[in-house]
This record gives C-alpha cells, sequence and structure tokens, in this order.
C-alpha cells in the first residue's frame, strides 16, 4: 500500500475511537500562536517556496474516487521535485463536501514539504455524505483560501499559489453560519456568494478544477457552471483518478513554463503511454486560447494536439 493511503484515522472515526476532522486537519482551530491560518513560508532550506493546495470532494457521488486520491497523492511532492516542475512545493491537503448536511465538510492541511504530507493524507476523513440537492460546497474551500492563508509567494514576489479542485458537481449555496460553524469566524470577512467567493480565491489562488465528468457532472451541467465562475481555461477533464499526481504535476509543469514536449516524456517515463494519453486528452478537452497560440486545448483549426506552446 502507498505511502499517505493507510486511511487510519477514516477508520477511526468510522468504528467510533474518533470523531470529526482531525486536529490537524480542523479548519475552525487556531494554531499555537492564536491564529487560524495555513501559511507557505520561505526558509533557508526552501527559499522560493510554491504554495500548492489539491482539495478534492469527499461525498458520496463521487464514488470510490477520493480514496483512489487520497491513495494516489503521496506521489505528488516527489514528481513536482524529481522534475523541477516547482520551486520548493510546500503543499496542502483538503476535502470539502456539503455544509448544509454532512458532520465535516471541511479539511485542510497545513503546507508540507516533506512527509507530513503523507501523515495529512492518513488523517483525512472521507465521510462519503452530501445531499440530494445537486451540488456540494466547495467555495467554503474558497472562502479559507481566500480569508485563512498566507503565502510568501504572494506577500513577497505577486505570485499566485495554486489551487486544485477535484470536483463532479456544481455549487450549493452557503450561509454565514455555516463559516461560524465550521470554519470559526463569528462573522464572515467578506460576502459568501459563489461568483464573489470565485473572484476573492482567484486574487491569490490559480484556481484549476479537475473535472470527474461522471452522471452528477453532466445532469448538473457542471463544466458549464465552473467555467462560467473561473474561466474555460481553469478546467480540465480527468480521464483516470488514479494519475491525480501525474496530471497536477503536468499541469504545474506547464504553467511554470517547461516544454511541453518535456513534459510528454516525463509523462511517459513516469506512468506509461496510457496514463500519459489520458492526461493529454483530459488537459485538451477545452479550447483554451486559441486566438493566442499559448496554453494547453486545442488549437484554432480545432486540432487536439496535446501539450503546445
Amino acid at each position: 500500500m502507498e505511502a499517505g493511503s493507510n486511511f487510519s484515522y477514516d477508520r477511526d472515526v468510522k468504528q467510533g475511537r474518533a470523531q470529526g476532522p482531525h486536529p490537524d486537519l480542523d479548519p475552525s482551530l487556531a494554531g499555537a500562536d492564536g491564529r487560524n491560518i495555513r501559511e507557505s513560508r520561505d526558509n533557508p532550506d526552501h527559499p522560493l517556496s510554491t504554495p500548492i493546495v489539491v482539495g478534492f470532494d469527499s461525498t458520496g457521488s463521487m464514488g470510490s474516487v477520493p480514496r483512489t486520491v487520497q491513495a494516489k497523492l503521496s506521489r505528488l511532492f516527489g514528481l513536482l521535485m524529481g522534475r523541477a516542475y516547482a520551486t520548493d512545493p510546500q503543499i496542502c491537503i483538503a476535502t470539502y463536501g456539503d455544509a448544509t448536511c454532512d458532520r465535516v465538510p471541511l479539511q485542510v492541511s497545513q503546507f508540507e514539504s516533506d512527509n507530513r504530507i503523507d501523515e495529512n493524507l492518513d488523517h483525512l476523513y472521507l465521510e462519503g455524505g452530501g445531499g440530494g440537492n445537486n451540488g456540494e460546497t466547495s467555495q467554503l474551500l474558497f472562502y479559507y483560501l481566500a480569508h485563512h492563508t498566507a503565502t510568501d509567494a504572494w506577500d513577497k514576489r505577486r505570485k499566485r499559489g495554486y489551487a486544485f479542485i477535484i470536483a463532479d458537481e456544481k455549487q450549493v449555496p452557503i450561509k454565514s453560519s455555516h463559516v461560524r460553524r465550521f470554519i470559526g469566524d463569528r462573522k464572515p470577512l467578506g460576502p459568501v456568494d459563489e461568483r464573489s467567493l470565485a473572484q476573492a480565491v482567484s486574487e491569490r489562488w490559480d484556481v484549476k478544477i479537475l473535472l470527474i465528468d461522471n452522471y452528477s457532472a453532466q445532469m448538473q451541467h457542471s463544466r458549464e457552471y465552473y467555467s462560467a465562475l473561473f474561466g474555460d481555461r481553469a478546467i480540465i477533464d480527468i480521464q483516470d483518478p488514479a494519475a491525480i499526481a501525474e496530471t497536477i504535476a503536468a499541469v504545474i509543469g506547464f504553467e511554470e513554463g517547461r516544454a511541453a514536449e518535456d513534459i510528454r516524456e516525463d509523462l511517459l517515463r513516469a506512468a506509461g503511454p496510457e496514463v500519459a494519453r489520458a492526461i493529454e486528452a483530459g488537459m485538451t478537452r477545452r479550447a483554451i486560447d486559441a486566438g493566442s497560440g499559448g496554453g494547453y486545448g486545442a488549437g484554432p483549426d480545432g486540432h487536439r494536439g496535446g501539450f503546445r506552446r
């Protein structure tokens, strides 16, 4: 079994030995310094930190995807470092559910740049909840990222971090009471409607929606919904959840300026031709920046040629 996939805390909750989010991932708890914040900071060993958030839907509509993602994400740090896709990556793991009905609709770890990433993965509780209300509350995570994170990448270099949201369903509205109950803010620190939160989180985070295009997503027109919030370029189809770490690494490498041909070769070596093809297919699903000749996606003639510059 891969590191980060022992599921020990999830078992403890489901067998009655623990309840609620793990203290290390509870977004309502203040740290030793009295602040409720997740920080990505430079240090002598990591002088150019790159903050990366990976948040995924842990509700029942995703089926086995959350457990697959949890098991596979432990590879992400090694992929980023081994191929120098990002300088000094620091990774925050998060899950979201449905704040209107779940007991644990939000979990957020600290940013880590070592094997504590595996510990955070093992501290996740996969509730498998959600309701029949045609949506989840990923915007509760957006609120947290907008108002309860601090990064040197932004403070020192005015560079946005990466926020990858693995989703299938669209959002349902949250209320001030959800922010108070699950994050601890007596009053929201800003508007909580979906469009305001999308704008707020995008100020310091480059949001990418990794879309699991299942029945729920298709019925709710989730691709169109998230495209309206973040733009077509933010939507990346996930063909194979088992390749989620490779997909995230490839997107970061591309955004950080790595040559498309190098990324393709890296994928072939790291995961084989089937995974490489699946990732390319997911990243080229939408026609992206067709007029500018940049980005990943179909070209002006509609040809889906994979990564391109």
